[in-house]
């Protein structure tokens, strides 16, 4: 076929035309791409600042918690109110300076120290003045020891101090004399010259020394107490005439341990009662001990039985059992007192075990921790007491007002009971801004939607001050004195024609 010349014009026209049609669309596909483009960048943008913005937020959450970390650390280690280590730290770098004593045949000492004198100070000028002179006296004892050492507040005017690598008994003694001097010096507040004493019990460890960590604590507790009965403002050193009362102790802890085997441990019951009736609504359930001739008194056998963990956990957990099979026999609840040494998992493991083999209402069984023994690991409580209460257990603040950090607990803590002591109730007598105080208290705990029981109702009058008070709870020998289980079974069972 011939070619022509308007065959390839037409051609041209052809082609010319494709080509402006790809041009066209290659254009339009072009801009396509730049908007997509655009649009990605843009998203990028947003997300990269979605991302900053969150990675700072990220960065402040971390921060928080651990300045939160560190207050709770703070605040389970160290005394909140000298600064000193608390009886959880002191317990265990004692536990530590023993084992390490032992194995490498080193020396060391412990001192107990008590002030004397205290209670009147505090009594006389209140708990302010107090608490300023222990502030005093435990820069006092800091100022006198080496910086290696460790100094602790016990609780209270308790302090300790443990002396490592101390070899001189006269070094020792050295030592113990100038915190004797140094206590005793007069403080000044307020324009009031403040004198107080120091009774201090050391025990010496030796590098052949063959005594337990807890009867290193005993030994140097019963030499300060030797101290007090000497006359006060004197230091003692534990020797082997002390050792009867050591064995005492040693003995009480045996039959302690045969108790619990042959079950002569008792749970007693104290009713509480309704302000509005005085009906009973509940009972703390309080432990005794028959040795076989007579009650043993529970400040005796209570402050041995801490000592040990496995003895104060094994007497507990029958105490919660025990309550739990009588929870069918009434409607009531019952407050059981919980050591805070127990605050940990194993109670966390026999509460779920005791929940699965009962099957009972967890909210009819309170658990009363005091204020004071919280002080010992407050972080570690603060996570098992959140597990039990999500269990559906109560929880109570006991003894409310003898420690120093109240207000931090009831912050810390979702406690639904504050237990209010005994002493705020006799000082609602003594003056109208005890009163006030003790009114104070009572409403704070109304405003944090706690229930209250007032502890140590002995007298008519003591009524007569709370009548203005509703929907509270009280307790006390006015009522109704600690009884047998038995007896409180009789004055509470449920009568069978009760719906």
């Amino acid at each position: 076929m011939q070619i022509t010349k308007e065959m390839l014009q037409k051609e041209i026209k052809v082609l010319q035309k494709a080509a402006k049609l790809h041009a066209k669309y290659s254009i339009t596909q072009y801009k396509q791409v730049l908007k997509t483009l655009d649009a990605l960048e843009s998203e990028k943008a947003h997300l990269e600042k979605k991302v900053r913005l969150r990675t700072s937020h990220l960065e402040k959450e971390i921060a928080q918690k651990e300045i939160f970390a560190n207050q709770l650390e703070k605040i389970a280690k160290y005394d909140q109110l000298t600064g000193l280590a608390n009886r959880y730290l002191f317990l265990s770098e004692l536990e530590l300076m023993h084992q390490e004593a032992t194995l490498l045949k080193k020396t060391f000492a412990l001192l107990f120290i008590d002030l004397d004198g205290f209670k009147l100070i505090n009594d006389t000028y209140g708990h302010d003045i107090g608490d300023y002179l222990l502030q005093v006296i435990a820069k006092r004892i800091q100022s006198v020891i080496r910086t290696d050492d460790l100094v602790a507040r016990l609780g209270g005017d308790e302090f300790t101090v443990i002396l490592r690598n101390i070899s001189s008994k006269q070094k020792l003694q050295e030592i113990t004399e100038l915190l004797i001097k140094e206590i005793q010096k007069v403080i000044h507040i307020h324009d009031v010259e403040i004198y107080t004493g120091s009774s201090i019990g050391i025990y010496m460890f030796q590098s052949e020394d063959k005594h337990s960590f807890s009867d290193i604590i005993s030994m140097a507790d019963i030499a300060m107490y030797e101290s007090k009965k000497a006359g006060k403002g004197i230091y003692t050193f534990f020797d082997d005439s002390m050792q009867k009362e050591l064995h005492r102790i040693t003995t009480m802890k045996h039959q302690i341990k045969s108790a619990l085997q042959e079950k002569k441990f008792i749970n007693y019951f104290q009713p509480i009662v309704s302000s509005k009736d005085h009906t009973i609504k509940g009972a703390e359930i309080l432990l005794r001990w028959f040795n076989g001739k007579e009650l043993v008194s529970p400040t005796v056998f209570i402050p041995i039985l801490e000592e040990e963990n496995s003895l104060i956990k094994e007497v507990t957990f029958w105490q919660i059992e025990e309550v739990i099979k009588i929870l069918p026999k009434n409607n009531l609840y019952y407050s059981i007192n919980i050591s805070a040494k127990l605050l940990n998992s194993e109670l966390l493991d026999e509460l779920k075990f005791l929940k699965k083999k009962y099957n009972f209402e967890t909210s009819r069984i309170h658990f009363e921790v005091t204020e004071t023994s919280l002080s010992t690991n407050l972080m570690q409580a603060s996570e098992v007491l959140s597990v039990i209460k999500e269990m559906g257990f109560y929880l109570s603040l006991d003894d409310f007002g003898t420690g120093y950090s109240s207000l931090a607990y009831l912050r810390e803590l979702s406690f639904d009971t504050l237990k209010i002591d005994k002493k705020f109730i006799d000082d609602a007598f003594k003056s109208l801004k005890n009163k006030k105080l003790l009114d104070a208290i009572m409403n704070m705990a109304k405003i944090l939607e706690m229930k209250i029981v007032l502890e140590g109702i002995e007298e008519l009058h003591q009524l007569e001050i709370l009548e203005q008070a509703e929907h509270i709870k009280l307790q006390g020998f006015f009522f109704y004195k600690p009884m047998i289980e038995k007896e409180f079974l009789e004055i509470t069972v449920i009568s069978p024609k009760r719906k």
